[in-house]
């Protein structure tokens, strides 16, 4: 993550089999439209992060609740770290928050 940021959501982790799905539901709840392109941006950068090296891939949501998805892998693992940045409304942080706790508990399919 950069240097500077204060954390929203921090620590959270989910099953990276559950990270797009995560990402849609976050740019749901913002307001933004998550499509191809944006996923194929954030698979394609996943391989070059690592939370035990602070090495995170930072994606802005440019929404009407503008937030920043913060990913790293976990190296050994089959979970990811996000953290959730700019999130000023109360509402939108309850979903992330319950989206989290579902990501983190079941592997969708």
């Amino acid at each position: 993550m950069s240097p500077g940021r204060e954390r929203t959501l921090n620590g959270s982790w989910i099953f990276e089999a559950n990270l797009r799905p995560f990402c849609e539901a976050v740019a749901e709840f913002s307001g933004y439209s998550f499509g191809d392109s944006d996923w194929l941006a954030v698979e394609t950068a996943l391989p070059g992060t690592d939370v035990d090296q602070d090495a995170w891939y930072d994606y802005p949501l440019h929404g009407p609740v503008p937030v920043t998805l913060h990913i790293a892998a976990d190296p050994g693992s089959s979970v990811v770290v996000v953290d959730v940045t700019g999130l000023t409304e109360d509402g939108v942080r309850a979903q992330i928050e319950a989206a989290l706790f579902i990501f983190a508990t079941w592997h969708l399919t």
